[in-house]
């Protein structure tokens, strides 16, 4: 698989690597993300041991690694270390002089293998290896894990860390890179149904349709994504029903706390506890309209955070056993009919992103400093939104956008609306934006930009 995007991630990696004293990385992220090849990629052309735990007894991966290390040191037939102290102080004795990477990757197989492990690494670290150069670095899938159980302050290994790395899913144009030869419409489908997961992109033919690789993907009995969310699932929690249930209620438009209750039927105080750790994961955010105060709960919306997660959720959890039945389908072309709600929604999101982007390239009006959404209710109970705001660093300029999706909208009745929209913010210099799948004509729009999606693609 080639390698894509993470351009900030190896940078940081490499800052580490440049220090002349003892590193230590943890890096983390959700299975399929990205890690392991982000960190062959780091290690290549560098003098580096590297050692994939699995999830095995703590004698195999012993056993395993000491193999491994004997491969580094050219020594055939090297025998297997008997326990971490010793495996340590071999790394200790034969690298402390050395500038070496040491990856322990799925880290938490060995430490759940070894309740100790923890332990004794702080033990390693505080007095064999601080005065080294050696780089050490933790990689792990289970969020959970790494962070309460290595990054938590009641960890053994809590402030032992010079270094950590959250590895999220690719954006809309890195993910884009990987179907190169798509059409600019099933460059932004394909990011909305199967998201910005590596792995999961790399499984995409670029000999079949969208609509095939989705039909294979997902609705055929040994489509690869058909129970990838339930894996997901079962990595970061014991019982995984009543999460399934929230994350489901999010994908089908239940946003707020009371909709979530309403679709699952469980009490409040046992979805705000499923809902705090989800948002601790990366598995979903919470959000409020621009100008309203982020510590009142109110106004606030949930949203899942990976277009897969949201996908498969939507349309594939709820079918999965009729899928296996076979009926898969069925099920394809009705999801394929119903499509158009759930890209629109994504589209605001890769909207938000090109913005974000053209900022840090210094191409906005203004310096921006938040991008975000706004949603209330009019005199009648109406629900009136602005699918993107974006304030300025001085806080007296907006960026506000409409994002249109479908093709069978009327422009004028949109950009008067976007006009009435704007009287909302009259405390702010508001440009205004219209962002569409394709070139529209605005009579009389001086004043508003139009942003067609082909744009998203034509940064280099």
């Amino acid at each position: 698989m080639m390698f894509i995007g993470r351009e900030k991630e190896l940078e940081s990696l490499e800052r580490m690597y440049s220090k002349k004293s003892f590193q230590m990385a943890v890096v983390y992220g959700r299975r399929r993300i990205g890690k392991t090849a982000l960190l062959n990629e780091f290690i290549k052309g560098k003098k580096a041991l590297y050692l994939p735990a699995e999830e095995v007894n703590d004698s195999l991966n012993l056993q395993k690694f000491s193999k491994l290390l004997g491969e580094q040191l050219g020594i055939k037939g090297f025998p297997a270390v008997e326990d971490w102290k010793t495996f340590f102080s071999i790394i200790k004795e034969q690298f402390g002089k050395e500038h070496i990477v040491i990856v322990i990757d799925e880290y938490p197989y060995a430490a759940f293998a070894n309740k100790s492990l923890n332990s004794i690494l702080q033990h390693v670290i505080d007095y064999d290896l601080k005065d080294t150069n050696i780089f050490l670095i933790l990689c792990g899938s289970s969020m959970s894990f790494m962070e309460n159980n290595v990054l938590g302050e009641k960890s053994p290994l809590f402030g032992r860390r010079t270094g950590q790395l959250k590895i999220n899913p690719l954006d809309y144009y890195d993910s884009a890179r990987f179907y190169p030869n798509a059409s600019d419409e099933d460059k932004i489908k394909y990011y909305a149904c199967i998201g910005g997961t590596p792995y999961y992109l790399s499984l995409i033919d670029s000999e079949l349709s969208f609509e095939d690789n989705l039909r294979e993907l997902y609705f055929e009995i040994n489509g690869y994504l058909l129970n990838e969310g339930i894996l997901l699932m079962k990595q970061e929690f014991r019982e995984p029903a009543n999460y399934n249930a929230v994350l489901q209620a999010i994908a089908s438009g239940s946003n707020t706390l009371n909709e979530i209750m309403g679709f699952t039927k469980l009490e409040s105080s046992l979805i705000s506890k499923y809902l705090v750790t989800l948002q601790e994961l990366n598995y979903i955010e919470r959000i409020v309209p621009f100008g309203a105060n982020p510590l009142k709960g109110k106004k606030s919306q949930y949203q899942i955070t990976e277009n897969f997660i949201a996908f498969w959720y939507r349309y594939v959890f709820p079918v999965r056993a009729e899928i296996e039945r076979g009926n898969g389908d069925i099920y394809s072309a009705l999801t394929l009919d119903n499509l158009s709600d759930f890209i629109g929604s994504v589209f605001e999101e890769i909207t938000r992103q090109y913005l974000r982007r053209l900022n840090a390239d210094g191409e906005l009006p203004f310096i921006a400093k938040s991008f975000g959404k706004w949603w209330s209710k009019g005199r009648k109970g109406e629900v009136q939104e602005v699918d993107v705001v974006v304030e300025s660093v001085t806080g007296k300029e907006l960026i506000i956008g409409e994002c249109k999706w479908r093709n069978d909208f009327k422009a004028s009745k949109t950009v008067e609306l976007l006009r009435e929209r704007s009287s909302f913010f009259d405390k702010y210099s508001c440009y205004k934006y219209l962002f569409t799948k394709e070139s529209v004509e605005i009579n009389g729009g001086q004043d508003i930009v139009n942003v067609p999606m082909s744009e998203y693609f034509n940064m280099e």
